[in-house]
Protein backbone atom coordinates (compact mmCIF):
# COMPACT_ATOMS: atom_id res chain seq x y z
CA UNK A 1 0.00 0.00 0.00
CA UNK A 2 1.32 3.49 -0.91
CA UNK A 3 2.12 5.36 2.17
CA UNK A 4 0.23 8.36 3.16
CA UNK A 5 2.68 10.54 4.12
CA UNK A 6 5.64 10.66 1.21
CA UNK A 7 7.44 13.84 2.45
CA UNK A 8 8.38 15.11 6.07
CA UNK A 9 8.81 18.92 6.65
CA UNK A 10 10.92 19.84 9.37
CA UNK A 11 11.54 23.30 11.17
CA UNK A 12 14.82 24.01 12.61
CA UNK A 13 15.05 25.77 15.73
CA UNK A 14 13.97 24.18 19.04
CA UNK A 15 12.90 20.92 16.39
CA UNK A 16 15.84 19.81 15.26
CA UNK A 17 18.35 21.88 17.31
CA UNK A 18 18.40 23.13 21.13
CA UNK A 19 18.99 26.28 19.72
CA UNK A 20 15.92 28.25 20.99
CA UNK A 21 17.33 28.73 24.89
CA UNK A 22 20.64 30.12 23.46
CA UNK A 23 18.46 32.42 21.52
CA UNK A 24 17.04 33.62 24.11
CA UNK A 25 20.09 34.38 26.29
CA UNK A 26 21.97 36.65 22.89
CA UNK A 27 18.61 38.50 22.84
CA UNK A 28 18.87 39.73 26.51
CA UNK A 29 22.56 40.51 25.94
CA UNK A 30 21.82 42.57 22.82
CA UNK A 31 18.86 44.37 24.64
CA UNK A 32 21.28 44.91 27.24
CA UNK A 33 23.78 46.82 24.56
CA UNK A 34 21.27 49.01 23.45
CA UNK A 35 19.18 49.58 26.57
CA UNK A 36 16.72 47.18 26.17
CA UNK A 37 15.41 44.99 28.64
CA UNK A 38 14.60 41.84 26.47
CA UNK A 39 12.64 39.05 28.60
CA UNK A 40 12.16 35.59 27.71
CA UNK A 41 8.58 36.47 26.61
CA UNK A 42 9.79 39.14 24.42
CA UNK A 43 12.06 36.23 22.72
CA UNK A 44 8.56 34.34 22.23
CA UNK A 45 7.53 36.67 19.88
CA UNK A 46 9.73 35.81 17.26
CA UNK A 47 9.38 31.72 17.54
CA UNK A 48 8.49 31.13 14.15
CA UNK A 49 9.02 34.19 12.25
CA UNK A 50 11.24 35.51 9.59
CA UNK A 51 13.21 38.36 9.84
CA UNK A 52 10.58 40.71 8.80
CA UNK A 53 7.64 39.43 10.52
CA UNK A 54 9.82 39.57 13.95
CA UNK A 55 10.26 43.24 13.38
CA UNK A 56 6.72 44.04 13.24
CA UNK A 57 6.26 42.02 16.34
CA UNK A 58 9.20 43.68 18.35
CA UNK A 59 8.02 47.48 16.78
CA UNK A 60 4.91 46.66 18.42
CA UNK A 61 6.28 45.60 21.66
CA UNK A 62 8.58 48.31 21.90
CA UNK A 63 7.63 50.94 19.90
CA UNK A 64 8.74 52.53 16.86
CA UNK A 65 12.14 53.97 18.13
CA UNK A 66 13.64 50.42 18.36
CA UNK A 67 16.88 49.75 16.59
CA UNK A 68 15.40 46.53 15.49
CA UNK A 69 18.30 45.53 12.83
CA UNK A 70 21.35 46.49 14.94
CA UNK A 71 19.76 44.16 17.99
CA UNK A 72 18.93 41.36 15.47
CA UNK A 73 22.70 41.65 14.17
CA UNK A 74 23.99 41.76 17.54
CA UNK A 75 22.14 38.58 18.84
CA UNK A 76 23.14 36.45 15.17
CA UNK A 77 26.37 37.47 15.92
CA UNK A 78 26.50 35.86 19.76
CA UNK A 79 24.65 33.33 18.16
CA UNK A 80 26.67 32.56 15.27
CA UNK A 81 29.82 32.29 17.74
CA UNK A 82 28.58 29.69 19.99
CA UNK A 83 26.64 27.58 16.94
CA UNK A 84 30.16 27.89 15.05
CA UNK A 85 31.62 25.26 18.44
CA UNK A 86 29.03 23.31 18.73
CA UNK A 87 25.22 22.64 17.54
CA UNK A 88 23.44 21.15 19.89
CA UNK A 89 21.02 18.17 18.47
CA UNK A 90 17.57 18.07 19.59
CA UNK A 91 17.33 13.97 21.19
CA UNK A 92 15.67 11.68 18.67
CA UNK A 93 17.05 13.18 15.61
CA UNK A 94 19.76 10.94 13.95
CA UNK A 95 17.56 7.95 14.60
CA UNK A 96 14.77 9.65 13.07
CA UNK A 97 16.68 10.52 9.80
CA UNK A 98 17.85 7.06 9.36
CA UNK A 99 13.97 5.63 9.90
CA UNK A 100 13.22 8.68 7.16
CA UNK A 101 15.71 7.58 4.83
CA UNK A 102 15.37 3.87 4.78
CA UNK A 103 11.69 4.43 4.42
CA UNK A 104 12.40 6.75 1.48
CA UNK A 105 10.28 9.26 2.55
CA UNK A 106 11.65 12.61 0.95
CA UNK A 107 12.62 15.56 3.39
CA UNK A 108 12.82 19.23 3.60
CA UNK A 109 14.04 21.66 6.44
CA UNK A 110 11.62 24.46 6.17
CA UNK A 111 12.47 27.55 8.86
CA UNK A 112 12.25 30.99 9.70
CA UNK A 113 16.12 31.11 9.66
CA UNK A 114 17.67 32.41 6.73
CA UNK A 115 18.72 29.16 4.64
CA UNK A 116 22.56 30.11 4.59
CA UNK A 117 22.34 29.62 8.77
CA UNK A 118 19.91 26.78 8.18
CA UNK A 119 22.59 24.68 5.49
CA UNK A 120 25.38 25.84 8.00
CA UNK A 121 23.63 23.92 11.12
CA UNK A 122 22.88 21.11 8.59
CA UNK A 123 26.49 20.40 7.71
CA UNK A 124 27.83 20.88 11.51
CA UNK A 125 25.09 18.67 12.58
CA UNK A 126 26.43 16.57 9.62
CA UNK A 127 22.54 16.11 8.44
CA UNK A 128 22.72 17.66 5.35
CA UNK A 129 22.68 15.04 3.39
CA UNK A 130 19.34 13.56 4.35
CA UNK A 131 17.12 17.08 2.75
CA UNK A 132 16.65 17.68 -0.54
CA UNK A 133 15.50 21.30 -0.17
CA UNK A 134 15.93 24.03 2.45
CA UNK A 135 13.35 27.08 2.59
CA UNK A 136 14.71 29.65 4.55
CA UNK A 137 12.93 32.98 6.15
CA UNK A 138 14.40 34.89 3.43
CA UNK A 139 12.91 33.00 0.47
CA UNK A 140 9.02 33.83 1.57
CA UNK A 141 6.95 37.30 1.89
CA UNK A 142 4.68 35.67 4.76
CA UNK A 143 6.13 34.42 7.82
CA UNK A 144 4.70 31.90 10.09
CA UNK A 145 1.59 31.49 11.36
CA UNK A 146 1.04 32.12 7.03
CA UNK A 147 1.70 28.27 5.34
CA UNK A 148 3.74 29.67 2.35
CA UNK A 149 7.09 28.40 3.62
CA UNK A 150 5.50 24.87 3.82
CA UNK A 151 3.95 25.02 0.46
CA UNK A 152 6.93 25.82 -0.80
CA UNK A 153 9.08 22.86 0.58
CA UNK A 154 6.45 20.59 -0.35
CA UNK A 155 6.48 21.96 -3.57
CA UNK A 156 10.15 22.12 -3.87
CA UNK A 157 9.63 17.69 -3.01
CA UNK A 158 7.25 17.39 -5.79
CA UNK A 159 4.89 16.64 -2.68
CA UNK A 160 1.19 17.91 -2.73
CA UNK A 161 0.45 19.28 1.03
CA UNK A 162 -1.84 16.29 2.37
CA UNK A 163 1.21 14.09 1.58
CA UNK A 164 3.29 16.38 3.56
CA UNK A 165 4.08 15.89 7.25
CA UNK A 166 4.96 18.79 9.21
CA UNK A 167 7.48 18.78 12.26
CA UNK A 168 7.22 21.56 14.30
CA UNK A 169 7.97 22.92 18.16
CA UNK A 170 6.42 26.36 17.69
CA UNK A 171 2.81 27.50 18.10
CA UNK A 172 3.27 30.00 14.72
CA UNK A 173 4.66 26.58 13.31
CA UNK A 174 2.11 24.51 14.08
CA UNK A 175 -0.35 27.19 13.22
CA UNK A 176 1.52 27.14 9.59
CA UNK A 177 1.47 23.35 8.78
CA UNK A 178 -1.85 23.30 10.06
CA UNK A 179 -2.84 26.45 7.37
CA UNK A 180 -1.16 24.38 4.60
CA UNK A 181 -2.67 21.21 4.96
CA UNK A 182 -0.56 19.51 6.19
CA UNK A 183 -0.57 16.00 8.65
CA UNK A 184 1.01 18.87 11.39
CA UNK A 185 2.79 17.31 14.45
CA UNK A 186 3.98 19.43 17.11
CA UNK A 187 6.96 18.26 19.48
CA UNK A 188 7.20 20.79 21.76
CA UNK A 189 9.82 22.92 23.25
CA UNK A 190 9.29 26.22 24.65
CA UNK A 191 5.87 26.30 23.94
CA UNK A 192 3.57 24.15 25.61
CA UNK A 193 0.57 23.01 23.51
CA UNK A 194 -2.55 25.01 24.53
CA UNK A 195 -6.26 23.92 23.90
CA UNK A 196 -6.10 25.87 20.07
CA UNK A 197 -2.78 23.85 19.21
CA UNK A 198 -4.07 20.57 20.67
CA UNK A 199 -7.03 21.38 17.66
CA UNK A 200 -4.44 22.56 15.27
CA UNK A 201 -2.13 19.67 15.56
CA UNK A 202 -2.84 15.97 14.39
CA UNK A 203 -0.54 15.07 16.96
CA UNK A 204 1.37 15.81 19.99
CA UNK A 205 4.33 13.53 20.81
CA UNK A 206 6.98 14.33 23.31
CA UNK A 207 10.71 13.59 21.27
CA UNK A 208 11.42 13.00 17.78
CA UNK A 209 12.27 9.44 19.14
CA UNK A 210 8.08 9.21 18.45
CA UNK A 211 7.44 10.37 15.40
CA UNK A 212 8.55 6.93 13.46
CA UNK A 213 5.63 5.12 15.42
CA UNK A 214 3.85 7.73 14.77
CA UNK A 215 4.06 7.28 10.91
CA UNK A 216 3.78 3.69 11.37
CA UNK A 217 0.04 3.90 12.21
CA UNK A 218 -0.51 6.40 9.52
CA UNK A 219 1.08 3.41 7.17
CA UNK A 220 -1.61 0.68 8.29
CA UNK A 221 -4.09 3.42 8.63
CA UNK A 222 -4.17 4.48 11.53
CA UNK A 223 -5.72 8.08 12.45
CA UNK A 224 -2.58 10.16 14.04
CA UNK A 225 -4.62 10.92 17.49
Amino acid sequence: MEPMIRAVLFDMDGLMFDTERLSIDCWRRAGEHFGYTITPQDVALLRGRNREGGRQAFLKRFGPELPYDKLVEDSHAQLDALLEQDVPVRPGLYELLDFLEKRGTKLAVASSTQSPRVIRNLEKAQVRRYFSAVVGGEQVTRSKPDPEVFLKAAAALGAKPCECMVLEDSANGVRAGHAAGCCTVMVPDLDAPDAELFAAADAIVESLLDVPALLQRLDAGIHAR
